[in-house]
């Protein structure tokens, strides 16, 4: 059987995309993104993961291809950010991040809590595993492990 080259917009697909965080960007500016994010994502059926290292974002999002694809173009008008590149688009048979409307950490640089409900903190030199589902693929944990050390 043949693999398919073009995902339909009812496949699973899997886009990750990076930005500029807007300076000054509050814990309350992130907890409004979480919780529409999060509501949204619920009733649409789409699960990811949203790094956040201060400066810049990364994000994946999956789910249905159109679904993705229309929340990617809310996403890049959204103010809160600039300089939006997609790194990766794909279709996938499995969601990497099955059990999470959208998962959020932030990279701890100067040692400071957050006040920001459900965050996950990693420290420069975390390893990114911790911070992820050992099922999730492993490309996946080497891109944000990156994004990380870049902090």
């Amino acid at each position: 059987m043949a693999v398919r080259s073009i995902c339909m917009s009812h496949d699973l697909f899997r886009l990750i995309y990076v930005s500029t965080a807007r300076p000054g960007l509050t814990e309350t500016d992130m907890l409004s993104i979480l919780n529409t994010s999060q509501s949204n994502n619920e009733e649409r059926h789409i699960t990811g993961y949203l790094a956040h290292n201060g400066a810049s974002f990364m994000q994946l999002i999956e789910g249905p291809r159109a679904e993705v694809e229309d929340i990617f173009g809310r996403i890049m008008k959204d103010d809160r950010h600039s300089g939006v590149v997609r790194i990766l688009a794909e279709c996938s048979r499995t969601r990497a991040f099955p059990l999470w409307s959208m998962n959020y950490f932030r990279v701890d640089k100067d040692g400071q809590s957050t006040k920001v409900a459900g965050t996950m903190l990693a420290r420069r030199d975390d390893p990114v595993d911790s911070l992820m589902t050992a099922e999730a693929p492993r490309d996946l944990i080497y891109t944000f492990s990156k994004f990380i050390r870049q902090a």
